[in-house]
């Protein structure tokens, strides 16, 4: 019974996905099939009866890879295990304790900093100084990722040689830190930092609730362990007590987010923690062809193996005259692909600074290419809340209800075209911003994922990403920063801009540490091609990085 779960792995995957007891750290190097294998894992050891569903817990990096995580269980019967990000996981204990452990109703949380930020500004005096709000926002996560108050800030930023933000002393950011943290409790406010040290706190303060999650929690799985912060590893530590039953799974290589105060030293250091655990490596590439990981290999002195072997699409590197030549080459190309018949949303454009995607965006849509800028700082689409894919929704709901006896053998896509035309709907005759050829598309999506799927399994799937605000994926060139993108693929990606003071950006080059992650970034930028990668640079200042790679074509 155990054994059908591990059907379709390669012997690395296997071998990992078999060591169902812990402690186990499994490396996964870009592509290897990491999501699969951690799948795997986890039913085999239910079925094995190692664990049961309501007792496992999976903490992803994101929302989406949690959603992802959480339909590949789904389809194979586990219905019950918990994946959520850090912070979804502590929410959800701290409402359930919140009464008892604290008393009133829970503080609301903050979508965003900058209204808040606004007002400790104002409060200290700073309110007309033209201000980069996401600086500041980035600044308390980086403390409060390192949990550190308020009052210890300036001196624990100038002992680890923290860059002041611009403008500001490290006296100064510790005044307006203070002062955010006052009208936050003044307002019952929380951030989603917050979340965790709060959660902290209680679990510390109180063993009866301590007690409580653990007989709750008893098999973890953490995904993109290279990138915890010390405040996470501190909650994971407390969930977990001193027990062992714990698997690790990410790639040194990958650690780009130590502005926020993450580090990858808990996935290095993690055998010196456990004595006795096993560590598995994934090496095998299923992502790119064997020209991209070439590439890759060199850049990071790795030794990824491509299995998809050669595609004849050679790896390209651009040289141009100066930016708006650049730009506009890079424009034509695009244009050129989506004519050939290449849907847009598998090309990408990856960059370091968001205001050349702006920028990007802007070029791309006066040419009448469709754009999907993702990532911090841009807009929510309002997808769930149009009244017309509601209305779609409840019409597919209604009809997963009544499992119509007829409808077994009809396509997924078709059976959804069918309800909707009850509103006299069709794909054939809907406008280009009908959100409902989005709802449509995800319904291809779905189906070729999940190819025996229902009625039922779309609506399950909608109403999970509808509650972690995930939305379909919008039609358009992806334009997306290198940090953004990780976790993600594209048939095509562009890497433009690869100069000094871009990639590596300005502010790392007297740093050797921030330099290593520089390179870090751009080897995931690297990765995330799957068929074609073109990387571009204008000017004579070109990266450093570009030293470093093999011979490749020229343009």
């Amino acid at each position: 019974m155990s054994e059908k779960f591990l059907q379709g792995l390669d012997d690395e995957q296997r071998v990992a996905a078999q060591a169902n007891r812990g402690p186990v750290a499994i490396i996964a190097g870009a592509g290897t099939g990491k999501t699969r294998t951690i799948t795997s894992r986890i039913a085999f050891a239910i079925s094995s009866g190692v664990t049961d569903p309501s007792h496992t817990l999976a903490l992803t990096y994101t929302t989406r890879a949690a959603a992802e995580l959480r339909l590949r269980l789904a389809m194979l019967g586990f219905t019950g295990v918990q994946a959520h990000t850090f912070h979804s996981a502590a929410w959800r204990q701290l409402q359930y304790f919140w009464s008892e452990a604290i008393g009133g109703k829970p503080f609301r949380i903050l979508s965003n900093k900058a209204e808040i930020i606004s007002s400790s500004l104002a409060s200290v005096g700073r309110g007309n100084a033209p201000i980069n709000f996401r600086e500041i926002s980035s600044e308390i996560e980086w403390a409060k990722g390192l949990e550190i108050a308020h009052e210890d800030y300036a001196r624990i930023a100038q002992e680890k040689g923290r860059v002041p933000i611009s403008g500001f002393s490290h006296q100064d950011f510790a005044q307006v830190y203070e002062v955010y943290e006052n009208l936050k409790q003044e307002n019952r406010q929380l951030d989603f930092e917050d979340i965790l040290l709060l959660m902290v706190g209680l679990l510390e303060e109180q063993n009866s609730l301590v007690d409580r999650v653990r007989a709750q929690y008893r098999f973890f799985t953490v995904d993109e362990y290279q990138d915890i912060s010390p405040l996470q590893q501190h909650l994971l530590n407390l969930w977990l007590g001193k027990r062992q039953e714990i698997c690790v799974v990410g790639d040194p290589d990958q650690s780009i987010f130590s502005f926020s105060g993450s580090t990858n030293k808990y996935l290095l250091e993690f055998p010196k923690r456990f004595s006795s655990a096993q560590v598995f490596r994934l090496n095998q590439n299923y992502r790119s062809s064997s020209e991209i990981i070439h590439v890759a290999n060199k850049v990071m002195e790795r030794e990824l193996f491509a299995v998809r072997g050669s595609n004849g699409i050679k790896v390209r590197l651009s040289h141009y005259k100066d930016e708006e030549n650049e730009k506009s080459k890079i424009v034509e190309k695009i244009k050129l692909l989506i004519q050939s018949g290449i849907d847009s949303r598998e090309i990408a454009i990856l960059g370091r600074r968001n205001d050349y995607l702006h920028n990007f965006a802007d070029i791309l849509t006066s040419a009448g290419v469709p754009v999907n800028l993702v990532g911090p700082g841009q807009s929510q689409r309002a997808f769930f809340y149009d009244g017309k894919v509601k209305e779609a929704i409840r019409l597919l709901r209604g009809a997963a209800i009544a499992k119509d006896p007829d409808s077994a053998n009809v396509d997924l896509s078709a059976q959804v075209i069918a309800v909707l035309s009850g509103l006299d709907w069709h794909p054939d005759r809907a406008r280009g911003d009908d959100q409902r050829l989005r709802l449509l598309e995800f319904t291809y999506d779905f189906q070729e994922r999940i190819p025996n799927a229902n009625l039922r399994d779309l609506i399950t799937e909608i109403d999970e990403r509808e509650k972690s605000n995930i939305e379909p994926e919008a039609l358009g060139v992806v334009l997306s920063s290198i940090h953004s993108a990780k976790g993600l693929e594209w048939k095509y990606v562009f890497m433009p801009f690869l100069r000094e003071g871009v990639l590596p950006i300005s502010h790392t080059l007297s740093s050797p540490e921030l330099i290593e992650e520089e390179l870090r970034l751009f080897y995931v930028g690297i990765t995330r091609a799957k068929d074609s990668l073109q990387l571009s640079y204008s000017g004579s200042d070109s990266s450093q990085f570009l030293r470093l790679l093999p011979a490749l074509d020229r343009d």
